[in-house]
């Protein structure tokens, strides 16, 4: 809304003096309609024209829904004199609608220091004075954040675009000023939870660090909300945030438990080696199920051996449930063509000696998920193994090699020295190797 400025007296003095003093302060009652048109647009806002605000549109949105988060009001200018101001009250019931218009947008952008006569208008026995003097004090004090409910669609779709890291930092600034009043309840826990969200979201390190106070929070509800929100809304391996570093490495079992469900896939070159001393912290030193848990992103990421060896033995586990996820994990880890470490292939060759023949499977399985020579040469003796599982397992295993010239070659070398089953089973792979 654009202010009309009176041309008499010292009021537009006043005006004149104030509107060359702040530019570009952004007019209260054009905040306000803005911050409403969260609750009326919700999921819709566009929100164009607030983020055209920048720094200064963010924070009058958080002064309107975490008002506590606000720094120090700065001491209000003394404003007109009183005797202007009493004036401008009395335009508020002027029969020209155009002055009682131009009465009630000067009142709100110049008459707050003198509140107090607004305050006794806003009794007044005339219904029109009164309704606008309740106006004005509205446009100072709306408080959403009796209703927050009604705003959380807009905010999100408003937080969700923010990607500048003035924004981004203030954001987070502001919502760990929240949280100094300790856990929220109801809306207001809704919406702090979008604040870390958007934060997360915008997939800038300096203000996701800001942010890790809350991770080694007394509370652990707290902690446990951060790294939870901000585990989901990352949404970009290649991003990783420290603070999420530091649930993996936190003294509460439940933070870390939390942090491993966004462990895996990680692809932050920054911080990908932190991801693995803090998960081979967690394998080494935390009790079951933690443990198991980190097996899963050592296997997938990092190929580590005494995770893959661990995963394997679980697979012998008398609960059903454990064996069954381990079975799966070793499905769905693979090398993805890789080279295997010298120490795990020792470590996955010990299993193919195994007595127990699923130990021997799985282990052909997982070894298999790797490419080189050293590979192929260790799963072609098991197309002898006396269990017909693990000799079919074996089978697939090369069958899934990259290099199938190497394998063909290799299988000619050994049906050579090869009789009975074995050989059979070498010229029937080979069969299916070079059929077109």
């Amino acid at each position: 809304m654009k202010f009309t400025l009176i041309t008499s007296g010292c009021f537009a003095c006043f005006v004149l003096l104030s509107l060359s003093q702040s530019a570009v302060a952004i007019e209260p009652i054009k905040v306000a309609l803005l911050v409403d048109e969260m609750a009326s647009k919700g999921s819709g806002l566009d929100g164009q024209e607030l983020h055209g605000l920048g720094v200064e549109g963010l924070a009058a949105v958080l002064d309107h829904l975490l008002p506590d988060t606000a720094p120090p009001a700065k001491p209000l200018p003394p404003g007109p004199p009183e005797e202007e101001i009493r004036r401008r009250i009395a335009e508020l019931d002027h029969d020209d609608f155009q002055t009682r218009e131009r009465a009630t947008d000067e009142l709100i952008a110049h008459g707050r220091a003198k509140r107090a006569l607004i305050e006794e208008a806003a009794a007044s026995s005339q219904a029109e004075i009164a309704l606008r003097a309740q106006r004005i004090l509205a446009t100072w004090e709306s408080r959403p954040q009796a209703r927050l409910s009604a705003y959380l669609s807009g905010f999100w779709a408003y937080v969700e675009k923010i990607e500048d890291a003035r924004r981004l930092e203030l954001l987070a600034r502001r919502t760990l000023k929240a949280f100094e009043q300790g856990m929220p309840q109801g809306d207001r826990l809704h919406l702090l939870r979008l604040c870390l969200a958007g934060v997360a979201h915008g997939h800038n390190a300096a203000s996701c660090d800001l942010l890790r106070p809350l991770v080694q929070h007394d509370d652990p509800r707290i902690a446990i909300l951060t790294t939870e929100t901000v585990g989901a809304y990352k949404t970009d391996a290649r991003f990783f945030p420290s603070l999420l570093v530091d649930a993996l490495s936190s003294q509460q079992p439940a933070v870390v438990e939390t942090a491993l469900r966004f462990a895996a896939g990680c692809q932050d070159a920054e911080r990908r080696d932190l991801v693995h001393q803090a998960l081979r912290g967690i394998f080494e030193r935390q009790a079951e199920p933690l443990k198991f848990q980190a097996c899963l992103p050592l296997m997938r990421d990092f190929h580590e051996p005494a995770a893959w060896l661990y995963v394997l033995e679980q697979t012998q586990s008398q609960d059903a449930g454990r064996a069954r996820t381990a079975y799966n994990w070793i499905g769905d880890s693979s090398g993805r063509g890789q080279t295997a470490s010298a120490a795990l292939v020792e470590k996955l060759s010990q299993l193919l000696r195994a007595e127990n023949a699923d130990l021997r499977r799985v282990a052909a399985q997982a070894l298999g998920s790797y490419s080189d020579e050293r590979i192929v040469t260790r799963l072609i003796p098991l197309l002898s193994d006396a269990d017909d599982a693990v000799a079919r397992q074996a089978g697939a295993s090369l069958r899934a090699q990259a290099d199938q010239e190497l394998v063909k070659r290799l299988l000619h070398d050994a049906t050579a020295t090869s009789d009975g089953a074995a050989k059979k089973r070498m010229r029937d792979l080979l069969s299916q190797i070079e059929r077109p």
